[in-house]
């Protein structure tokens, strides 16, 4: 079961503004990122919170939110938040804090009012997720190494006492007396140790400008290793359009002979594909053999009836597409016919009645099929 406290830092990951019935609300406002020079830190973009004791008034989010992931209804979700809210009042009375997670803590202050400290450990900014602090040496920092470098303090010039053997065997010295001799030894001079300062100081210090200012880390966040070359010049992409024709290699259509030679031997009557959305009836004449198949298609009927009504359901300029009409609709079983040709059109009947309400229930018909037309009264 997931708890209260937990969903609210749940859901201000989502949302800018939580509310917690009868109790308050909690209000994120997002901050950019921040750069401390004085203490070399920067610190990535944020939410910060705060506490409304005014808004509590209950909006529904934390209520439905928390009976959805604990297969609770509304009611009984209202019911255990409402609890936990007294609880919470007893808890801030007795002085105690009331701890959310990832939120932060609440508690009462000398004069009873409710006080809020958020969770600084936790950054409830989605688009930072991943991101810490920032550490880099500071300017004060450099100073104080390169002073330190500078002090340095070299030991002062020694001086060696040597017993001069060849001295002593020429002049007579008292026993327990040996003849000492004051040498000066030559004062070395070292700045090895500033030189080791210097070139480890000093990249640190190019680098602390270099990338806060001539690259777009602050806005990106993102830090790649191109970054710490000064000489690398970035180059906007070009992009240009270019067309591919695909070409498909399209298998020959299979002709009306070859369709008929796949058929069986029972089969009377094919329909053959003249286009995508046409299908011509064509009726096969003779028994197969394996040398030749003879196939012809419906004859076109052509005899015009007596009657004065007909239903027109195409004109055609072309004579032939005009009796292929007429052979489909003769395979369908009806009396078509070409009616008559007028400005080089010819119009093709579907059939031929003798009233208007013949003409008006074979239209029907022929509608119920597909076929739409008008009627035709000569």
């Amino acid at each position: 079961m997931i708890s209260v406290e937990q969903l609210i830092g749940d859901l201000l990951l989502r949302h800018n503004c939580v509310i917690v019935p009868t109790f308050g609300g909690f209000v994120a406002n997002q901050t950019s990122a921040v750069i401390d020079y004085t203490n070399g830190v920067m610190s990535p973009p944020k939410k910060s919170l705060m506490f409304n004791r005014q808004l509590v008034n209950n909006d529904g989010l934390l209520v439905a939110e928390f009976a959805a992931n604990n297969n609770l209804t509304y009611d009984e979700s209202k019911s255990t938040i409402d609890q936990l809210v007294h609880s919470w009042n007893d808890m801030l009375k007795k002085g105690e804090r009331v701890t959310l997670d990832r939120v932060g803590h609440l508690y009462f202050d000398q004069e009873r009012n409710i006080c809020f400290e958020q969770d600084r450990f936790f950054n409830l900014l989605l688009e930072s997720y991943g991101l810490g602090k920032v550490h880099f040496i500071t300017e004060e920092d450099v100073r104080i190494v390169a002073q330190q470098a500078s002090e340095i303090v070299q030991p002062e010039e020694a001086l060696i006492k040597v017993i001069d053997f060849e001295h002593i065997e020429h002049q007579p010295v008292l026993e327990g007396e040996p003849k000492i001799i004051e040498h000066p030894a030559l004062k070395q001079k070292t700045k090895v140790w500033r030189y080791i300062a210097a070139a480890c100081l000093l990249p640190i210090a190019f680098y602390s400008f270099w990338i806060p200012v001539r690259t777009d880390v602050l806005e990106s966040g993102m830090l790649s290793i191109k970054d710490f070359n000064p000489f690398y010049n970035s180059v906007e992409g070009k992009y240009s359009q270019q067309r591919f024709e695909v070409v498909q290699d399209e298998a020959p259509a299979e002709t009306l002979e070859e369709m008929v030679r796949k058929l069986p031997s029972d089969v009377a009557v094919f329909s053959y594909p003249f286009d995508a959305d046409l299908y011509i009836p064509v009726k096969i004449y003779g028994e197969s053999t394996n040398e030749e198949t003879v196939v012809e298609p419906v004859e076109t009927i052509v005899t015009k009836p007596a009657g004065n009504f007909n239903i027109i359901v195409g004109c055609f300029g072309d004579a032939n597409n005009a009796k292929n009409l007429v052979s489909k609709l003769v395979s369908e079983g009806f009396s078509a016919f070409i009616v008559d040709e007028v400005n080089g059109l010819s119009r093709v009947s579907i059939g031929n009645v003798n009233s208007n309400a013949e003409a008006q229930e074979l239209s029907l018909k022929a509608k119920s099929l597909g076929y739409t037309g008008w009627i035709l009264n000569k």
